[in-house]
């Protein structure tokens, strides 16, 4: 579909194979990718309600639940009754949770370390610049995908 040398192959090839590596960091812990932004906005704030976590997310509160469950069955998160309100629960990292997240992060922040290591200051500050420049070019193209759209349904 795309030459060798297209940069929507190129981005496909190097995300790829980052989700190769996300994946088998993660399975060493026992987590699923689709996990990862729950624990990070856990990571930010502790002690939401379900109902707001799905809010923050964007997804629905049966899917967060199954999501919990599964964190909850791992030793990773744990509930806890609202003092103000005992209908609700509130979200907490375990101990073990928090530890694996920070092992995670770890991990990734040396694979970047690494990676980065092959470029030199230069072409770092040159990567982050094109790619910065590549994903301000999509979000215009966004934006003016959807103003055409609004046009044609007015």
């Amino acid at each position: 579909m795309y030459s060798q040398e297209s940069v929507y192959h190129l981005l496909a090839r190097v995300s790829h194979k980052n989700l190769i590596y996300g994946f088998s960091v993660l399975k060493e812990v026992d987590l699923h990718p689709g996990q990862v932004p729950f624990l990070v906005q856990l990571w930010k704030e502790e002690g939401l309600s379900q109902r707001e976590l799905a809010g923050r997310l964007g997804i629905k509160p049966p899917t967060l639940n199954v999501m919990i469950g599964r964190l909850e069955k791992n030793g990773y998160i744990r509930k806890e009754h609202d003092p103000a309100d005992q209908r609700r629960s509130l979200i907490y990292f375990t101990e073990e949770g928090r530890e694996v997240c920070v092992k995670v992060k770890k991990t990734v922040d040396e694979l970047q370390d690494v990676v980065m290591e092959t470029f030199s200051e230069e072409e770092r500050k040159e990567l982050c610049r094109l790619l910065n420049k590549f994903a301000d070019c999509l979000d215009e193209q966004i934006e003016q995908r959807k103003e055409r759209k609004e046009e044609k349904n007015d």
